[in-house]
């Protein structure tokens, strides 16, 4: 497929999307002595919500309609799940470590469309997953020991969002955006009040403020992940999904002087190889998994 201008502005989108999102994840570990992963995003969804009142004001509410709150709230609930989980695994694995892992995330997708769905379950996914599994067991084996906990909040993590993944795709195209995010943040900032209003409230004005800007920037991040897919397909933005580890890898490198070792980056490599290989065989019509039809839910 021919690269076009409105191609080379999704894949700047998407880009940006994956730059922000090593920002806010590296920021929420920064804040994490100090608040619970629960806490950083309870505050990140009040600062989210009142940085969308101003469009939600000046629209007089007119992209506010919707008759899949169910879907949002389920959104919510598993926005809640990944990032928190998100946040233990980059303090109890480490970001390199844990980015590795999310890699499984486009794989653990493609398995529960295939559960949800009425086709016969392939077996092609299991294999290529515990083919991944293997991989990241003998990147990790001399840590491994003192990870069991990371790796696990780890993989829960990975299946999380992918879970968050299948619940937005049918949202995506047939509601706004900044909808999307209102709704989302709305919701998850009602779940995450009991658990994080205290914290919020002894909480210096510093803190608060920092994680504030976290969630900001968690709006724009949605806002550039949505514009991305307006302007590219999804087999062309696929690819550099694959850049979270060397963002990362950076962003790491800057707050701790520490690269990946030798082992993970190998791991990410032959990881990313096996998700290309399986795309491909999708590609080629060689693999077929439909998701169940919304209407029919």
């Amino acid at each position: 497929m021919q690269i076009t201008r409105n191609h080379s502005l999704g894949i700047l989108f998407k880009i940006l999307n994956l730059i922000i999102f090593t920002i806010i994840s590296l920021g929420l570990v920064h804040k994490s002595p100090k608040f619970k992963a629960i806490e950083e995003f309870y505050i990140i969804c009040v600062s989210g919500t009142l940085f969308l009142l101003p469009w939600v004001i000046f629209t007089k509410g007119k992209y506010l309609k919707t008759k899949n709150l169910k879907g949002y709230l389920l959104r919510a609930i598993l926005s809640i799940a990944g990032m928190t989980t998100w946040i233990e695994a980059l303090k109890n694995l480490g970001p390199n470590e844990a980015t590795l892992i999310s890699y499984l995330i486009p794989l653990f997708t493609v398995l529960l469309a295939s559960v949800i769905g009425e086709e016969k379950l392939h077996p092609t996914p299991f294999i290529l997953i515990l083919a991944c599994l293997i991989i990241i067991f003998l990147a990790l084996k001399p840590e491994i020991i003192n990870m069991d906990y990371g790796l696990a909040i780890a993989l829960l993590s990975a299946l999380t969002w992918a879970s968050y993944d299948l619940v937005c795709k049918k949202q995506t195209y047939t509601e706004h955006y900044l909808t999307q995010a209102f709704y989302t943040f709305i919701f998850a900032l009602v779940l995450t009040f009991p658990f994080g209003i205290k914290a919020a409230l002894n909480a210096s004005p510093k803190d608060l403020l920092d994680v504030g800007i976290l969630g900001i920037l968690r709006v724009i991040n949605i806002i550039c992940l949505f514009v991305s897919y307006k302007f590219a397909p999804l087999n062309i933005l696929m690819p550099f999904s694959y850049l979270r580890l060397p963002l990362m890898a950076f962003g790491t490198f800057l707050l701790y002087e520490k690269l990946p070792t030798t082992s993970i980056s190998i791991a990410a490599t032959l990881i990313i190889a096996i998700n290309l290989y399986f795309f491909q065989l999708q590609n080629s019509g060689k693999i077929v998994i439909k998701e169940r039809d919304s209407s029919r839910r």
